[in-house]
């Protein structure tokens, strides 16, 4: 019998279980693939798990909805962030854990959880002329936030076919491991963003890692001067700012409920 909590951050949602004991095989991919799968199971965007660390109070190991591993959720760290303070009855605290290639620092403020974004390269790393040309765009930009994102600036993000445009540019040759996908437009008071998730194959109402490979884009080709940029994700609000060379990303999390696998 495996306990797990339900959470929300904004939007993106995700199984967490504490595997500190070890006990729990993370690698079942069926397992968790099937128990991802929305109208069959628990559903959710993926499934991430507390487990032990040596040197910082835990390790994140985050499986997308295909049950397969990657490196990093900017969102997730969100939530695990607020689902170890519960946990250990921490209230509002400072965190550090490792995740499969880097390590990162959380700030946890009640329901507000702010995470240093520590993991930024292969910037336009591979060149993007001439991939998308059925939409508007006005620029683009490639990065790795902890995985691999490419940024579109449209004029408005409602009137795309996120799923078909999205899913054209995830399976493209030139990304060897396949790339998230996101499209931005600015609105009076933010800008908007939607994102094609790798490994969750669909559009997500939200993505951390996303967001923040946004705000770089934005800022690297100084399209925003801003310290602090306001994202509206289909899942709610989402901000980032910067402060010297550092770059957090903030934003609500949502502990839904709990449960046992049986």
């Amino acid at each position: 019998m495996i306990k797990f909590t339900k959470y929300s951050a904004t939007g993106n949602d995700f199984i967490m279980i504490d595997n500190r004991d070890g006990v729990v095989l993370t690698n079942e991919r069926d397992l968790w693939q099937g128990l991802c799968q929305r109208g069959m199971s628990i559903g959710a965007d993926g499934v991430i798990f507390v487990e032990n660390s040596t040197k910082y109070h835990f390790h994140m190991k985050y499986l997308n909805s295909d049950g397969g591993e990657v490196a990093m959720c900017g969102n997730g760290s969100r939530a695990i962030s607020h689902y170890f303070a519960k946990l250990n009855d921490l209230g509002s605290c400072e965190l550090e854990f490792s995740t499969l290639n880097s390590h990162y620092k959380s700030f946890v403020d009640h329901d507000f959880v702010w995470v240093e974004m520590s993991e930024y390269y292969d910037i336009e790393k591979i060149a993007l002329n001439g991939l998308f040309t059925k939409v508007n765009r006005l620029d683009q930009y490639y990065c790795n936030t902890g995985v691999p994102h490419v940024c579109f600036l449209v004029d408005d993000v409602n009137v795309i076919d996120i799923v078909k445009l999205g899913r054209e540019v995830r399976l493209n040759s030139i990304f060897e491991e396949g790339v998230n996908v996101n499209f931005i437009s600015k609105s009076k008071e933010n800008y908007l963003v939607r994102t094609y998730e790798r490994g969750v194959e669909n559009e997500t109402l939200s993505c951390g890692t996303g967001i923040t490979a946004c705000a770089r884009f934005l800022w690297d080709k100084k399209i925003e001067s801003s310290n602090e940029i306001k994202f509206l994700s289909r899942g709610g609000d989402l901000s980032i700012k910067r402060d010297e060379d550092k770059v957090y990303l903030g934003g609500e999390v949502k502990r839904i409920y709990e449960g046992q696998l049986c």
